[in-house]
């Protein structure tokens, strides 16, 4: 038995199963979806009659292995739908060696597998309660209690971690423990009472809080990801609760509707791993996290959004997960999991999409998209650090291909290419304010590289709760923003953000979508460094080789868009390019590379133009337009 710290839970799981995922009421409308949607009902069946395999799918996995999992999972549906005495007590057997048998490496992917087991384990537990023995529930707990206590990075019981950044807010505790705490609620009700409490007490204000905005400092991948774990806790909840569980989950999904590029992937913000995955990811990023959005809320225009779903529910490559190539691992989708969920809630009106959004505190950013473009302008009031990168500040302009965005690719967390490049305000379209020499109160190791941007809150540690959050992590203030057809305005003190280096930093952002060939965004700084030797440098990001002539920048994309740029001020400026060939990733003096050229489809950059006053000042204004043209 575990001892929660946490307030008793306000509901718990109700008498009787199924209630995990479901309720016996819901049967009649899962036969339904299996007759509406044959194509995923055959894969249901295939992997109802596919063998288990008992090894892992690579040697470095242990003994997991994806297809084992999704197998147990659908036999399980399978006896639910259909009781038969004997099927469900051999089914039983294959979990309880499944449990017995697991082994897996320590770290975070042993935390995932080993979570994705005890999900399983829940599944079976109550879908084929009347088959269980006391002993198979005695061994089903305990096996489970054991995984969770070798793998999980959260600690059995889940106490460790922090539920707004980092793994915390991933599926240990609010898919896998949560749903074997409902599952063994009658002979075991101190797990709910510890898992639930948590859940209530600590995650659903402080991501009603984080994500009250819409949108997740993390960027579209992890944002994403963790989303849909946070959406698979409201799909859990629903059949005890009968209501929402967070306020934020519907405003989200939104959100991440305008992070999508008119090419269809995501746009490249924080960390992200789509740009490194198949096509099918690439094309499809968000499918997942917006079909599980749908179930929450009813949204049929959420459900048109995540076209390509079907192409998660069932691996290619059977056992591979979806670092490697694309697919949805862990079951966060599964055939089983797309049947019970499909019409779970009934059809909401869609909501009307504007061509653009502004999203508030604690990220402050716009975003502009049509069927062409995509313009985001982004303050960062605050930096949620793990994913989040230095880009306080930051603009991205896409039309026909990326013209002027992020550089590097994010492959290993520790790699020196996203530590000292990836992450760092050089690698984004911000203003740099360099010291001769780096301050010591800008949070980064003596051996960084110096690269004049933005100070890292905390040495870059992740914030433990919300309100430690909002009280260390400033970055930025919102001053003012606006949004019409005609012109969307961003305006943000970034003083917080290079408090080492400078004594006022102001960028105003203007998007005018109708004005110039393809419309033009203005962006203007205003500057005071506490030193005038102190260099400030406006970056401008490209994926081509730029053209510079006089005070004009002109950039290309890779599918035939332009970006005329025309530095107003400061006047008489300096204008060099910084890339090609061993100079893409140059901070410092030290070029950073990936650590593997693997990258065909990535958008690395070709570099950054860096436009900057002629003679040192105190203070400076930057003023540059850019035109989005045809090539």
């Amino acid at each position: 038995m575990i001892t929660s710290p946490y307030p008793h839970p306000h509901v718990v799981p109700p008498a009787g199963h199924p209630r995990v995922m479901l309720r016996a009421s819901d049967l009649p409308r899962i036969r339904r979806n299996m007759a509406d949607f044959p194509a995923v009902t055959a894969l249901w069946q295939t992997l109802r009659e596919t063998p288990l395999v008992r090894t892992g799918a690579m040697p470095e996995y242990g003994t997991y292995h994806l297809r084992d999992y999704l197998v147990l999972e659908a036999r399980a549906l399978g006896e639910l739908l259909s009781p038969n005495g004997a099927e469900s007590r051999a089914l039983i057997g294959d979990l309880r060696k499944t449990l017995e048998g697991f082994t897996v490496l320590q770290g975070h992917m042993g935390a995932r597998w080993g979570g994705h087991l005890i999900f399983t384990a829940a599944q079976i537990y109550d879908w084929c309660y009347a088959s269980l023995t006391s002993e198979d529930k005695d061994a089903i707990i305990a096996a489970c209690e054991r995984i969770a206590a070798e793998t999980f990075e959260m600690g059995y019981p889940p106490a460790r971690q922090m539920a707004i950044s980092g793994h915390g807010g991933e599926a240990q505790l609010l898919r896998d423990l949560l749903a074997l705490a409902i599952a063994v609620y009658d002979e075991r009700p101190d797990m709910y009472d510890f898992c639930a409490g948590r859940l209530f007490a600590e995650y659903v204000p402080e991501y009603n809080a984080l994500f009250a905005a819409g949108i997740s400092p993390q960027g579209p991948s992890y944002g994403a990801y963790r989303y849909t774990c946070m959406v698979w806790s409201e799909l859990l909840m629903r059949p005890l609760l009968h209501r929402p569980l967070y306020a934020c989950t519907e405003s989200m999904a939104e959100g991440l509707r305008y992070l999508r590029r008119p090419d269809g992937e995501a746009i490249r913000l924080g960390d992200d791993f789509y740009e490194t995955k198949s096509a099918h990811t690439r094309a499809h990023p968000f499918a997942v996290p917006l079909f599980l959005a749908y179930a929450a809320t009813g949204r049929t225009d959420l459900l048109a959004e995540s076209d390509g779903v079907e192409g998660y529910l069932l691996p290619d490559r059977f056992g591979m997960d979806y670092y490697d190539d694309g697919s949805w691992g862990e079951g966060l989708i599964s055939p089983v999991s797309y049947l019970i969920f499909r019409g779970m809630t009934p059809d909401t009106t869609p909501r009307d999409i504007h061509p653009y959004r502004y999203f508030g505190s604690p990220v402050g950013m716009t975003v502009y998209r049509d069927r062409d473009r995509m313009i985001l302008m982004k303050i960062g009031e605050y930096w949620g650090s793990n994913h989040d990168h230095l880009d306080t500040g930051c603009f991205q302009i896409w039309y026909r291909g990326a013209l002027s965005g992020e550089s590097g690719v994010y492959d290993n967390y520790h790699a020196p290419h996203r530590k000292h490049y990836l992450i760092r305000t050089c690698a984004h379209n911000c203003l740099t304010v360099r010291a001769p020499e780096m301050p010591e109160n800008c949070g980064f190791a003596p051996d960084a590289p110096n690269d004049g941007g933005t100070r890292r809150p905390c040495d870059g540690k992740e914030p433990k709760q919300y309100a430690i959050f909002r009280e260390h992590y400033l970055m930025a203030r919102d001053i003012g923003h606006s949004e019409n057809e005609d012109e969307l305005m961003l305006r943000g003190d970034l003083t917080p953000a290079y408090a080492h280096t400078c004594d006022r930093a102001v960028r105003t952002m203007r998007f005018f979508p109708n004005r110039g060939e393809h419309g033009v965004l203005e962006v203007c700084d205003d500057v005071t460094a506490k030193l005038p030797d102190f260099q400030k440098s406006f970056l401008l990001h490209c994926h081509r080789p730029p053209v510079i002539e006089g005070n004009t920048v002109t950039l290309t994309s890779s599918g035939g868009g332009r970006l005329v740029c025309r530095v107003i001020e400061p006047q008489n400026a300096v204008i060099t390019a910084i890339g090609g060939d061993s100079m893409e990733f140059f901070c410092d003096g030290v070029n950073y590379p990936p650590p593997e050229a693997r990258y065909d489809h990535a958008e690395l950059g070709w570099g950054r133009v860096c436009i900057s006053p002629a003679t040192p000042a105190l203070t400076d204004r930057f003023r540059v337009e850019m035109e989005i043209c045809d090539e």
